[in-house]
């Protein structure tokens, strides 16, 4: 029975609904992570983008004029090209950043939606933690009622016969003892033989007796 208070426990609907919540909270977290951490490039990406138009405002601007000092037209072409080409440059720069923008502002956006999704998640799993914590403290009930009887009855039993009972526990999920009903063992369910039976009706009552086919102790 205790053994079963352990299977119980950790099938616990409110153990489960406590990990689907922990789990819930988690991967929301993850996003928020992601979601800053993309934000945080933008604003680096953006910064960028800004010291690059700098930049280039400064060269259209000096080249601007060193084009008023210019008499041959063969270098003032060349000079009016690369402006354009300057020009061109940083108008596309721009409508980057403005894409940048526009997606730090729909991942602001996707973040506070992301943020209360977290807050509710967080509530399901602080009361999920709550319902667990109950449940554990019911089991906990039951497992200390059945230690206690438990405790009582291996007070009546030879030391010896207490010790084997645990050490064949483990080879049989826990099941060590079985009844012998009529000239069948309800261990291993199989017939005894006769000479099978008279041996084991021959064996003291305090004395260990066990069925010869599953090494079961057996109960008579």
């Amino acid at each position: 029975a205790i053994d079963q208070l352990g299977h119980r426990r950790v099938q616990l609907p409110s153990r489960a609904a406590l990990a689907s919540a922990r789990a819930e909270s988690s991967a929301l977290e993850v996003q928020r992570s992601d979601n800053r951490r993309r934000r945080d490039a933008i604003e680096q990406e953006y910064a960028a983008i800004e010291r690059t138009g700098t930049d280039i405002d400064a060269k259209v601007d000096r080249l601007q004029r060193q084009l008023r000092n210019v008499v041959v037209t063969r270098e003032a072409e060349a000079i009016q090209r690369e402006i354009a080409t300057l020009r061109a440059e940083r108008d596309e720069r721009d409508e980057h950043g403005l894409a940048l923008l526009d997606e730090a502002e729909q991942l602001v956006t996707a973040d506070a939606g992301l943020a209360d999704r977290l807050e509710a998640a967080r509530a399901i799993e602080e009361s999920a933690r709550t319902a667990l914590a109950a449940d554990d403290l019911v089991l906990d009930t039951e497992k200390a009622a059945l230690q206690d009887q438990r405790d009582a009855i291996i007070k009546n039993l030879q030391p010896t016969l207490v010790a084997e009972y645990q050490r064949l526990r483990p080879s049989f999920n826990g099941v060590a003892v079985a009844r012998l009903e009529g000239t069948q063992c309800t261990g291993c369910h199989l017939v005894l033989s006769r000479v099978e039976i008279e041996a084991v009706r021959t064996v003291p009552e305090d004395g260990r007796a066990e069925c010869p086919q599953c090494a079961r102790l057996l109960a008579r």
